[in-house]
């Protein structure tokens, strides 16, 4: 019976990031969103490493700290592309390979598209704020 209880809380937690499949969360942030009773600590941590070794799911270091964030890994490979992502609201979107291009030829670089993340706002954000 044991195997089933995780396997459902497995099921949930590939559904949250389904349906949150533009952001990025934290393991206290999916606790919070999911619910402490249909996902603890522990569970959250172990599921969210298995479905990262399975390709569901990626894990991305977290902008100032050490801590890491996870989202609903794509269709196609999130490596292949840099992100640009908003503090405020924790959107991501996935740029294609032209802008890599283009700022690799315009400042020389070669983009390791692996760990490239841009950090900003979004234009939501932004118009909130206003």
């Amino acid at each position: 019976m044991r195997t089933s209880y995780h396997t459902q809380q497995k099921t949930a937690l590939l559904t949250f990031f389904k349906e949150n499949a533009g952001k990025q969360y934290s393991i206290d942030e999916i606790i919070a969103a999911m619910g402490e009773s249909t996902l603890g600590k522990s569970t959250a941590y172990r599921l969210v490493k298995k479905l990262c070794d399975d390709g569901l799911v990626r894990r991305f270091a977290r902008q100032g700290s050490a801590g890491a964030v996870y989202q609903l890994a794509g269709v196609s490979c999130c490596s292949e592309h840099l992100h640009i992502k908003c503090v405020d609201c924790g959107l991501l979107i996935h740029l294609d390979n032209a802008a890599c291009d283009a700022l690799s030829k315009t400042t020389g670089f070669v983009i390791d598209d692996e760990k490239s993340m841009l950090y900003g706002r979004c234009a939501a954000c932004v118009g909130r704020s206003k």
